[in-house]
C-alpha cells in the first residue's frame, strides 16, 4: 500500500467524474525514490486509477470521466525505480499496466485526457487510450523513446499506438522516438486542441458535457453499447494487450 493519495475525483455538473492525478510537489516521493509528481506507471497509481474508474461506474448518474494531472507531467511512463527495486515483479508490472489500458480503451464510459503537461513513453500510452485528448500547448511533450532506451514495447503497446495515431506517423513515432508537442498533435488529430495552459481541463469539461447532453451513456444499455462499440473498433489492440503471450518487456 502507498502513504500517499495518488488521485482525486470531484463529481462535475452531477454527470462527470473528474479523477485527478495527484502531486503538486516535487519532494514528494515514494519509499523507492521515484517522484509521486510525474504520475508514473506503478502499482499504486494503478490501483487508484483502477479504483476511480470502479466509482465511475457504481454511480448511475456518472456519464464520462475526465482524466487530467497536477505539476508538469501528465504521465512519465513506466516506474523505472520501482522495476529496479522489484525486478523480479517486472511481469506483473506490465500485465497490470496493460490491463489498464484495455479497461480505458474500451471503457463504459466516454473518456477524456486533459493532458496537462508531459505524456510519454508508457504515459504516452496511458493518454492515447483514451477517447478523446486535450493537450497543454504551453508545456508538454509527446514521446515514445523505447529506440533511446534500448527497449521493446509490446505487442499490445504497439497495437494501442498503431490504432489512435495515423499510419504516417509510425515510422517517426514509434520506431525513432520523435518528439512531438501538443500543435503539431492537433495537426496529426491526436488531440482534440492545444490549448492554453488554464484552458485545458475547461475544454475537457465542455467536451464531457456535451457528450453527455440529453441522458447519453446514463443508462445500463448505453454503457454496454459503448463498450461493445469500442471492442469492434480497437479489438487488435485490445486482444493484444490482453493476451499474456505478449508480454515480452518494455
Amino acid at each position: 500500500r502507498s502513504p500517499h493519495q495518488l488521485v482525486d475525483t470531484q463529481i462535475v455538473e452531477g454527470r462527470v467524474a473528474l479523477v485527478t492525478l495527484l502531486g503538486a510537489s516535487n519532494d514528494d516521493k515514494f519509499a523507492w525514490g521515484t517522484r509521486v509528481c510525474e504520475h508514473r506507471i506503478n502499482p499504486p497509481l494503478i490501483n487508484a486509477v483502477n479504483a476511480a474508474l470502479d466509482a465511475a461506474l457504481e454511480r448511475p448518474a456518472i456519464a464520462a470521466v475526465v482524466v487530467t494531472g497536477q505539476g508538469k507531467f501528465f504521465s512519465n511512463g513506466m516506474d523505472l525505480r520501482w522495476l529496479d527495486t522489484y525486478p523480479d515483479r517486472a511481469d506483473e508490472l506490465q500485465r497490470a499496466a496493460e490491463s489498464l489500458l484495455a479497461r480505458i480503451l474500451c471503457f463504459n464510459l466516454p473518456t477524456i485526457a486533459a493532458i496537462n503537461g508531459h505524456f510519454c513513453a508508457a504515459g504516452a500510452m496511458l493518454g492515447l487510450a483514451f477517447d478523446f485528448r486535450y493537450m497543454n500547448k504551453d508545456k508538454g511533450l509527446f514521446f515514445v523513446p523505447a529506440v533511446d532506451l534500448g527497449l521493446t514495447y509490446s505487442p499490445g503497446m504497439t497495437a494501442l499506438m498503431q490504432a489512435k495515431t495515423p499510419v504516417h506517423m509510425h515510422n517517426d513515432m514509434i520506431v525513432f522516438g520523435k518528439r512531438y508537442t501538443a500543435t503539431e498533435l492537433e495537426h496529426e488529430r491526436v488531440v482534440v486542441q492545444a490549448c492554453p495552459t488554464d484552458q485545458v481541463l475547461g475544454k475537457a469539461l465542455a467536451r464531457a458535457q456535451d457528450l453527455t447532453a440529453n441522458g447519453r451513456f446514463g443508462t445500463a444499455k448505453y454503457r454496454q453499447t459503448l463498450h461493445n462499440i469500442k471492442r469492434n473498433t480497437y479489438e487488435r489492440a485490445h486482444s493484444a494487450l490482453l493476451d499474456p503471450s505478449n508480454f515480452q518487456g518494455m
